[in-house]
């Protein structure tokens, strides 16, 4: 008999509901802390922390999903997650949790399309609405929001690192 395929994952609660990741590209899980400002970046990149010696991006799922800025009281923590592109700029990120992530063994037969995944409804940042063992889900959508912190991140660097010309330029003017 064949033992059923499993994705060793973890569901990540937020405001909205749970988050399902793949083990593989959570790090860790750390206390909230504020985070420092990020400027001109979405509102659902809240900041940015210092992990590992890294200014990390912070992002905000239910401000993505909803559209609109949260409770922030109710996060109680941070998931730092590895990065899908090999971009140096963008190794990791951050993702805010309202509570601990709980470890689960993701089977096919566990997981079915959510009733009110309509793909024309979905907001950007979603890849799926769904089910697990009858449990809502959400699947982000980390193409999506890497390729807009890439864009934040690659803007913050090329700001900061401008050449004495341009330095002096802006000092003179």
């Amino acid at each position: 008999m064949q033992q059923p395929q499993v994705l060793p994952s973890f569901l990540i609660p937020i405001q909205e509901g749970q988050v399902v990741l793949p083990r593989s590209i959570v790090v860790e899980s750390l206390p909230f802390a504020t985070p420092l400002k990020i400027e001109r970046a979405p509102p659902w990149i809240v900041g940015a922390i210092l992990w590992r010696a890294r200014t990390t991006p912070l992002v905000n799922l239910d401000a993505l999903i909803k559209g609109s800025l949260p409770d922030a009281e109710t996060h109680s923590r941070i998931v730092v997650l590895n990065a899908l592109s090999d971009d140096p700029k963008l190794r990791n990120y951050c993702i805010l949790a309202t509570g601990v992530s709980r470890p689960i063994e993701l089977e096919r037969a566990s997981v079915s399309v959510a009733g009110d995944d309509d793909e024309i409804l979905r907001p950007p940042g979603i890849s799926r609405r769904t089910r697990i063992s009858g449990e809502p889900a959400i699947i982000p959508d980390l193409d999506f929001i890497e390729e807009i912190l890439r864009d934040v991140v690659l803007k913050k660097h090329q700001s900061s690192f401008r050449t004495g010309a341009e330095a002096r330029a802006t000092a003179l003017a």
